[in-house]
């Protein structure tokens, strides 16, 4: 154990205090792979949006003007549901997060989670919105092949291995259900 004296300023101040200059707060948004944005609530237009996104959907950030160039670029199945949630929650003042499908330039989608926080006014009124795009592309593709080798897993598990047909476990399914609809419309069963 050291006995020697701590430094004159230590506890002088925090260790890690913020930069002062506005230049490394843009270095720090624009070094990371997620997008940073910000919209002004009563104009609806985009006050900022990172350079990643030209790099990530192929559209450069001088044609993000407004949160229209946003809902055009969104899938249109994707659509109605993410604009209506995210403008009920940002009405609300409540922060939020939604996962749709982004139109890039050469016309393909890729997959984003929008993650937004609503900043208020002294008076409490809703003032800008802030918030990240991250590409989750490939955490949707890990999901869908998940959900494809749980389907197969299923579908295994009710057949014989060695023989290729229903096995015991299927039987018990079509037993339940049968036996369901039988008590439900007051008919016999019979097994063969």
């Amino acid at each position: 154990m050291s006995t020697s004296p701590l430094p004159a300023d230590a506890g002088a101040g925090p260790p890690h205090a913020l930069p002062e200059s506005p230049d490394v707060y843009r270095t720090l948004l624009e070094s990371t792979r997620a997008i940073p944005w910000k919209i002004d609530w009563a104009s609806m237009r985009f006050a900022y949006i990172g350079p990643q996104i030209e790099s990530l959907l192929g559209w450069e950030p001088g044609s993000w003007q407004t949160v229209d160039d946003w809902v055009a670029r969104m899938h249109p199945d994707d659509r109605d549901r993410v604009v209506g949630f995210c403008v009920s929650q940002s009405r609300a003042g409540v922060d939020h997060e939604a996962d749709y499908r982004a139109l890039t330039r050469d016309g393909g989608y890729v997959w984003i989670r929008d993650v937004v926080h609503v900043v208020r006014d002294a008076a409490g009124e809703v003032d800008c919105l802030v918030g990240f795009m991250f590409d989750i592309s490939q955490r949707k593709r890990d999901e869908e092949e998940l959900l494809r080798l749980h389907r197969e897993l299923e579908q295994l598990s009710m057949t014989d291995g060695l023989t290729g047909i229903a096995n015991r476990r299927r039987f018990d399914q079509c037993l339940e259900t049968e036996w369901s609809a039988a008590r439900r419309n007051g008919l016999p069963l019979s097994l063969i």
